[in-house]
């Protein structure tokens, strides 16, 4: 086998796999893309690109394996999956096209709860003319990595009050940062919420009665980061007691959605089906391609995740 060249696993069930395979193989560095499941050799698979779930025994299979990379920005299905050994490192995507994508679906979010749409929707369908009244609105974000900063900084540049809360202190110009034990004092003015913080053992359920109790009454929800982060019943029981007037919904414990799930007809919540901020295989491409070829030249991957933090 040409040493300067690799083998690459796909593994997805959620995309189709022939963009990628495409991709992948224009690079002078791919020697072949197998796609799970197979019953070809994989002895030589040196690169693993996953995206959830991934079946059990699939590691094992990779006798060579070097590296594994989530196919989009989220990595929690990889960071808590036991099959991967803990020397293996772990990549993420990070794409300027994600990132602008995430942020615009949160200010189209931001901007039809001010501007009050669904009850001008309803005005519409009722033939009702209504000049309702708006104001700025003080919007918070939860979690400023890469999507939450250039989502807070884009919502400050367009004029809102914006805020936001890390695990460590951050510092963003015309965003207010609070971080450790600061979360009440951060929730406590919020008019919008947008939840856009990376799934950890810390961060898991955290949108719970106790979180919500802390906001402001009548404070609208904007969950975009990951199904796990929401205790849903707590969510019913905060819109039904009035705490919250709102929330727009993109991701979900269970994914598509149940036909039965309460969500569904809840007159409070909007939906959309995971599709806010989706990985383009043209543009993730690139990232892939470069970390590829520092693999074989030894050097260090791009966009590595810390396993203990969890992002």
């Amino acid at each position: 086998m040409d040493q300067q060249k690799i083998d690459i696993l796909l593994c997805t069930k959620v995309w189709k796999p022939e963009p990628w395979i495409e991709g992948l193989s224009k690079s002078p560095f791919v020697r072949q893309v197998h796609v799970w499941p197979t019953n070809e050799d994989l002895s030589e698979v040196k690169a693993l690109f996953v995206w959830k779930p991934m079946d059990e025994g699939v590691v094992e299979k990779l006798p060579n394996l070097q590296w594994v990379s989530s196919l989009g920005a989220g990595v929690d299905h990889l960071v808590n999956d036991p099959q991967i050994p803990a020397e293996t490192p772990i990549t993420r995507i990070v794409d300027p096209f994600l990132t602008r994508d995430m942020t615009n679906y949160c200010v189209m979010g931001v901007m039809m709860h001010q501007r009050s749409m669904d009850q001008h929707r309803q005005n519409q369908s009722d033939s009702h003319w209504d000049r309702l009244p708006y104001q700025n609105l003080k919007v918070g974000v939860l979690g400023l990595g890469e999507l939450g900063a250039h989502c807070a900084a884009t919502l400050a540049n367009l004029g809102f009050e914006v805020s936001g809360f890390s695990r460590t202190p951050k510092e963003l110009e015309g965003v207010k940062c609070y971080s450790g034990n600061q979360i009440s004092d951060f929730l406590s003015p919020l008019d919008v919420l947008i939840n856009l913080l990376p799934v950890t053992p810390q961060t898991e359920s955290i949108l719970d009665s106790e979180l919500f109790g802390q906001t402001k009454k009548g404070a609208y929800l904007i969950n975009v980061a990951r199904g796990n982060h929401l205790v849903e019943e707590d969510l019913i029981e905060a819109l039904d007691s009035n705490q919250l007037s709102g929330a727009l919904l993109d991701v979900f414990r269970q994914e598509p959605l149940p036909e039965d799930h309460p969500f569904w007809k809840h007159p409070k919540i909007r939906i959309t089906p995971h599709v806010a901020s989706v990985t383009s295989p043209d543009s993730a491409l690139k990232l892939l391609m470069n970390n590829i070829q520092r693999l074989i030249k030894g050097e260090e991957l791009l966009h590595q995740v810390d396993r203990e933090a969890g992002y």
